[in-house]
């Protein structure tokens, strides 16, 4: 999936959709693709509810739905006969409090079985390593955890002739010493590309105050208050890549600027969650068409030409 096969730059984040139940309403509003997902190999009900809070004063969500989502089996009866959409599908380990005795043997396993069941139904897969609303103690961003992994889905790619692209989605959170051993080893095993970032276990300079934090409990925090920590993340891959793997940028996206900055520090493809559930669904059009009339003033001829040279930032 390259940026110049798509109508726009902006896409939907995984964890809106995470059955794929809303592709051609989603579709409608103006994407250019859909993250669907995180989808794991076997059923998942999620964390008790409440489970999701919003935090008005930073323009910010903290959530531990902890994956709820049908399984890959259901998944990909339902996504079998949809086409037309651009469509990503974000898969992650079961949450060890789902497991059953009919589990595949090991986290290794319950990824294979995912990427085997729906690598053919997206034009690109994304390996969630980690999800902070699942409160699992062992994350694959343990740097010779995901070396293991890396090797079995290429060995899959390469068994099964898989020419779409995969990525790997990383956490704000990772120290630069793991990040650089993931993004190393991510490159040895010929993966496309990242999606940065996920949400983040941290809660930097928020405005709410510390007694609502605290009584909201666990989770992870997207949004605004995410910005900073996914754009110096964002800027950390690329100065490591450049523009040879596709980077997605995630995170703190509330408005144009925030676009713009994600495609200063090295995303060529830009996705939205948190701004799209506090600005509703013409979010995404207005967008667009920011993005389109900035271009147009500053005589640049496509919006990939703003990757990595800091217009905006």
């Amino acid at each position: 999936m390259g940026a110049t096969e798509l109508s726009t730059p902006l896409g939907l984040a995984a964890g809106f959709d995470k059955n794929g139940e809303m592709i051609d309403f989603l579709s409608s509003l103006g994407f250019g693709f859909l993250e669907l997902g995180s989808v794991t190999a076997l059923p998942c009900n999620g964390r008790e509810k409440p489970r999701i809070f919003r935090l008005p004063a930073d323009y910010s969500l903290i959530n531990r739905m902890g994956l709820p989502n049908s399984g890959a089996e259901t998944f990909a009866r339902r996504l079998k006969h949809k086409n037309g959409a651009v469509i990503g599908i974000n898969i992650a380990k079961t949450p060890d409090f789902a497991l059953t005795k009919t589990t595949p043997t090991s986290g290794i396993d319950d990824f294979l079985h995912s990427f085997n069941k729906l690598h053919r139904l997206g034009k690109y897969t994304v390996l969630n390593l980690s999800c902070p609303n699942t409160h699992d103690n062992t994350t694959f961003e343990h740097p010779p955890l995901f070396n293991d992994l890396a090797r079995e889905i290429a060995n899959a790619r390469i068994n099964q002739n898989v020419q779409h692209p995969v990525l790997v989605k990383l956490s704000p959170d990772l120290e630069k010493k793991d990040l650089n051993k993931i993004v190393d080893t991510a490159i040895k095993f010929d993966f496309d590309g990242f999606v940065l970032t996920n949400t983040t276990t941290m809660r930097p300079g928020l405005k709410t105050r510390q007694k609502t934090i605290l009584a909201i409990g666990s989770g992870g925090l997207s949004g605004a208050a995410l910005r900073e920590m996914a754009n110096q993340q964002l800027q950390r891959v690329y100065d490591i890549t450049g523009k040879k793997k596709i980077l997605i940028g995630s995170g703190g996206v509330m408005n144009l600027q925030d676009v713009l900055t994600k495609l200063a520090h090295g995303a060529s493809l830009v996705q939205v969650y948190t701004g799209f559930v506090y600005e509703g669904p013409f979010f995404i059009k207005r967008l667009n068409e920011g993005l389109d009339k900035f271009c147009r003033q500053n005589k640049i001829k496509n919006y990939l030409e703003l990757v990595g040279c800091h217009h905006g930032a």
